[in-house]
């Protein structure tokens, strides 16, 4: 693929990525003032699995998408995994490995 077919396509993406995370936004900010007593205390009590699952992914997807085109990995058993930006993401959302 050339490099503006790329560009083209991540725009497309990003463009109906954004039609999405306004509606994460909305969403975030409705749950937010219909449950004000909520913050990071009670993450475990209101959160499920698939809302944690989705925030980690969202956070991993754009390190893997970095990675990548940086010629890392984004995978633990791979010898390039050293230094990519997943590694430092899972690290900070406290993951092991």
């Amino acid at each position: 693929m050339e490099k503006t077919t790329y560009q083209k396509r991540m725009k497309e993406h990003e463009d109906k990525f954004d039609l999405i995370w306004s509606k994460v936004v909305k969403d975030t900010n409705e749950f937010l003032e219909t449950n004000p007593e909520v913050t990071d205390y009670h993450i475990e009590a209101y959160w499920s699995n698939s809302v944690s699952k989705f925030t980690d992914n969202l956070c991993l997807s754009g390190a893997w998408i970095v990675d990548r085109i940086n010629g890392r990995s984004g995978v633990p058993s791979n010898s390039k995994y050293k230094g990519s930006l997943t590694k430092k993401i899972r690290k900070a959302l406290g993951f092991n490995i």
